[in-house]
């Protein structure tokens, strides 16, 4: 079976560094981010199975990354990891799971699991922006129909 691939956001390089170690002896590949910004780009760039990221984080909060990530793959998985207490009484918006700092990284890992397992069972649902590449192409052939008997004339 394939290792599953965790995107892991803090801005805390120790939190980043624990989660690198930690989510590796479960057998997880894990890149890190320190912002929400580059866990965009690397998001983008890498497949990922699941994101974990902090609430509170400079330029761009967790939730925000959350709403934007879910924007991009609804099915995602994201976990919020956070030192505030509203913020896991009460979901942010995106955000599939809240769990409090320092809970058991077990309690972690068996959420992830849980929600990658589900994510999986279900097919994808169809998202718009996957379709923008199809339209294009479609509006290009159409296009070169009705225009090339017009050239050759």
């Amino acid at each position: 079976m394939a290792r599953r691939k965790l995107l892991c956001v803090d801005d805390d390089s120790g939190i980043r560094k624990l989660y690198k170690d930690l989510f590796a002896s479960y057998g997880y590949d894990v890149t890190l981010a320190s912002s929400g910004r580059e866990a965009i780009k690397k998001f983008l760039s890498h497949r990922v199975d699941a994101v974990v990221t902090d609430l509170e984080m400079p330029g761009m909060t967790g939730a925000e990354l959350a709403s934007k990530l879910k924007g991009l793959r609804p099915e995602l998985p994201v976990v919020l990891v956070s030192g505030s207490k509203s913020a896991t009484e009460r979901l942010p918006e995106g955000v599939d799971v809240a769990l409090a700092k320092g809970s058991p990284i077990d309690s972690l890992v068996d959420r992830i699991e849980t929600m990658i397992a589900l994510r999986s069972q279900r097919p994808a649902r169809l998202h718009p922006a996957r379709l923008i590449p199809l339209g294009s192409i479609l509006a290009s052939i159409a296009l070169v129909a009705y225009a090339l008997p017009k050239i050759w004339k």
